[in-house]
């Protein structure tokens, strides 16, 4: 991977877009970023993973206050914006230091200047999608169409408010796959294919 630096995929819920990440990272030898941002971004504002976590899923958290962070914040910024700066920073370190791929976050946003980015966005047909919440999730069948919706409009609404784009624009991005259709496998195959011709 010589001239992207940063796989940056973005995903509708239960598509399959955080296993497609780690499978394109594994087929281009590098590390994939998830989870383990939300426990870095806990790190550096001094607040529990829980805390991260809460925030990320609600977009606020009483719980987590501005008083309870480290000494150095700016404590005029909102709690998004406290939060979207750390993440920042950190995604833009990691990339600093190596390729690799990031899921979600609006990483996509936060290098497009910075460094040279394979945008992806991974969908699915709502079928294939429910099959994934009930096998993977446990979500039962009864609910499963209304947990795609909310936790969609989570994602949508998280990546409007800090980059003031609309999340689910496939004009945005560099490449757009259906998962259903395609299968985890091939998906990150094609993903590997892209990143590594980019030169």
């Amino acid at each position: 991977m010589a001239k992207i630096r940063a796989v940056c995929i973005e995903r509708q819920y239960c598509s399959g877009g955080r296993e497609i990440g780690k499978l394109a990272a594994k087929e281009l030898g590098i590390t994939c970023y998830d989870k383990t941002l939300a426990q870095l971004t806990a790190e550096k504002l001094g607040v529990t993973y829980e805390e991260i976590v809460k925030y990320e899923e609600t977009l606020s958290n009483p719980f987590l206050s501005p008083v309870s962070f480290r000494s150095g914040i700016d404590r005029k910024l909102s709690m998004s914006e406290i939060v979207f700066a750390a993440q920042a920073e950190i995604i833009a370190s990691l990339v600093k230091k190596e390729p690799c791929v990031i899921v979600g976050r609006c990483a996509d946003y936060i290098l497009k200047n910075n460094v040279p980015t394979l945008s992806v966005f991974v969908c699915a047909s709502n079928e294939s999608r429910i099959q994934h919440a009930m096998d993977c999730h446990d979500i039962p069948y009864e609910s499963a169409l209304s947990t795609l919706k909310r936790m969609d409009k989570k994602r949508s609404d998280y990546y409007k408010l800090n980059t003031q784009k609309e999340w689910d624009s496939m004009q945005s991005y560099d490449l757009c796959l259906n998962s259903g259709k395609l299968g985890h496998e091939r998906a990150a195959k094609i993903i590997a294919e892209v990143a590594s011709r980019s030169e």
